[in-house]
């Protein structure tokens, strides 16, 4: 082998191995500016570093000041020229020695050499005498090439540093992983909820009937006395007429009976029995009277009346008792929710709550526990539940009573481990039957 190619091979070796020791981006720069000397033949050379081409480092200096004229008017140089040696991989171009700003400066061409794809890690530029030939070309892509992978390896280093920082330390990974699962974390739990009014006013049938006719339309304001709805009343009015008919008679038969004592002094037991059968007749007419009074249903209080479909109750045949509709006071309204006994969570006194209508999920409304049931119930769609009530803190008039939606209910702070591993937790005891 020549021994002049020797040379730059041994030479290239040595550079790569100094730049693989590299601490930082300026050492690298430096190293890429001066030893690299012997290989490109130079007479300058500038490193200017990332895709804004920043001037770092020049070859004989130790400091550069990119603020400075001279590094401004080079930058400005390259940086018209950078395209070309992009698109090229390498771009020369003669420069007149009037461009150079320094009187001891005779070189003649500058040499631009990218680094990185696109010219993404900056660009070596190459100050000499004479264009570069072929041989020297491909020797400045394979120094480009190593400066490049230099920068790689350093920015990769830095990145990873701290993986391998914690890799090698596991118990402070365990005790950090400790530290965040003891963090206290406010526990919570979701549950079906209905915006249900305070002491609704129930109006139920007075006796038993059908159910004829419903004098309001659902959701209706009525005021106290109003007729709500009415029974079939036939049998009790033709029970009426009937006594009517009896008194009629009874009276006349006293009217006689009267005269027949003014006759005879020993009819006064007649006429004794004469009324008291008329005064019987007369309490079985009120006694009709009430009846027929019970078969039409009347407003309590004011409010509004809240019932189903009147469809589905005319003509339906009630029990006494039997609830028909009820009255509210749409202002007076609490938050009511069945809390499912596989969701039971240790809630304080005065637990807050927050009601999302399913209507109106942006509109919150917030409320504070107040009744906390500790019987269970189990209603149509849900499971064994608790029932709760909460005072309204913050009302929203537009959401209507009776909406149903979602409560999000806020216990006391545990940790978060627990906070995670509760419910898993619960399922794996029942599964095991412990």
């Amino acid at each position: 082998m020549d021994a002049r190619l020797l040379e730059k091979l041994n030479n290239f070796l040595a550079l790569e191995k100094k730049l693989r020791g590299a601490a930082d981006l300026q050492q690298i720069a430096r190293i890429a500016c001066n030893d690299s000397q012997s290989l490109l033949g130079f007479t300058a050379c500038l490193f200017f570093s990332g895709s804004e081409l920043k001037l770092i480092g020049g070859s004989n200096v130790t400091t550069i000041d990119a603020t400075s004229s001279e590094a401004q008017h080079w930058r400005q140089l390259v940086r018209k020229h950078f395209p070309d040696a992009i698109q090229q991989g390498l771009a020369q171009l003669d420069i007149p020695l009037a461009a150079a700003t320094g009187k001891d400066i005779q070189h003649q061409s500058l040499t631009l050499v990218p680094l990185g794809t696109g010219g993404a890690e900056g660009c070596l530029a190459l100050l000499r005498t004479r264009s570069l030939s072929e041989q020297e070309q491909e020797i400045a892509r394979e120094v480009a090439a190593a400066i490049t992978q230099a920068i790689l390896a350093l920015r990769g280093t830095k990145q990873f540093t701290l993986r391998r920082w914690l890799r090698r330390r596991p118990l402070v990974i365990a005790a950090a992983i400790a530290a965040v699962c003891l963090l206290p974390v406010r526990q919570s739990v979701l549950a079906p909820a209905t915006l249900a009014a305070i002491e609704p006013r129930i109006v139920s049938a007075r006796t038993d009937g059908v159910i004829r006719e419903i004098a309001i339309r659902p959701n209706a304001s009525v005021t106290a006395g109003q007729l709500l709805f009415t029974l079939e009343d036939a049998e009790v009015t033709a029970e009426i007429d009937r006594v009517q008919q009896e008194i009629s008679l009874y009276q006349e038969r006293l009217r006689m009976t009267r005269q027949y004592n003014f006759q005879q002094a020993s009819a006064g037991h007649k006429l004794a029995q004469a009324e008291t059968d008329l005064s019987i007749r007369n309490l079985d007419l009120d006694f009709q009277k009430s009846q027929l009074d019970k078969t039409r249903i009347k407003a309590a209080s004011d409010g509004v009346a809240i019932y189903t479909d009147p469809a589905e109750w005319i003509g339906r045949r009630i029990r006494a008792g039997e609830k028909v509709m009820e009255i509210v006071q749409p202002a007076a309204r609490q938050i009511q929710i069945d809390l499912p006994t596989a969701d039971a969570i240790a809630l304080p006194e005065n637990a807050s709550t927050v009601f999302y209508a399913e209507s109106d999920p942006l509109s919150p409304i917030e409320g504070q526990l107040h009744y906390h049931s500790l019987l269970t119930t189990e209603g149509e769609n849900l499971p064994a539940s608790y029932r709760l009530l909460a005072s309204i803190q913050q009302d929203r008039p537009q959401v209507r009573i009776n909406t149903r939606g979602h409560a999000r209910i806020y216990g006391a702070r545990v940790p978060l481990i627990y906070y995670l591993l509760r419910r898993p937790l619960a399922a794996a005891r029942r599964w095991a039957g412990i």
